[in-house]
């Protein structure tokens, strides 16, 4: 269902409070701390780890599991931002009255920037096992070429920021998707 209702810039502004836009940052800053936790266990492991023994059917697998990931990162990276702007999309609002579609449209950015991180998260933690799976095995150590396999973490980590959800982003996202035409 669509809505006809109109509403402006200042029903954004007045239907994102505080509360609305602490979920958003709250969820954006765990997706991103929590790929970086899991990078500082995998360098403590990596740090305390040299008696791992280097077989040549390991460097098959952290090659193949690499190229894997690659492909895997762009298409994650592709799918992230094009579902995330299938949310923001004026025929996807709904409400009677202005202020109730204002909410929609913020809550259509959640789901969006939700959206946009998630399937890099995915990324980033398959990236994480490879590199873990490689200091394991002892791999790291010898060939540390496969440490890239740690950017698509970096690449997460720089999504977040630059589409960190700042109150004057997210009014100025939702006033050129949904009200300006």
């Amino acid at each position: 269902m669509t809505t006809s209702v109109l509403f402006s810039r200042t029903h954004l502004e007045q239907a994102l409070t505080v509360d609305q836009l602490r979920p958003t940052i709250i969820i954006r800053i765990g997706l991103m701390l929590g790929i970086s936790f899991f990078y500082l266990v995998i360098f403590l492991v990596y740090s305390t780890n040299s008696s791992a023994i280097f077989r040549e059917s390991d460097k098959l697998l952290m090659d193949v599991m690499s190229i894997v990931h690659t492909v895997f990162t762009i298409m994650m990276t592709a799918v992230a931002f094009f579902i995330s702007r299938l949310q923001l999309r004026p025929e996807r609002l709904v409400g009677n009255r202005p202020d109730e579609v204002a909410l929609h449209a913020i809550g259509l950015h959640r789901v969006s920037s939700l959206l946009l991180m998630v399937p890099i998260e995915g990324a980033a933690f398959f990236g994480a096992a490879i590199c873990m799976i490689g200091v394991q095995n002892g791999i790291l150590n010898i060939m540390p070429i496969y440490w890239l396999n740690a950017g698509s973490a970096v690449l997460l980590i720089l999504v977040g920021l630059f589409t960190f959800p700042t109150r004057e982003k997210v009014l100025d996202t939702l006033d050129s998707t949904f009200l300006r035409k």
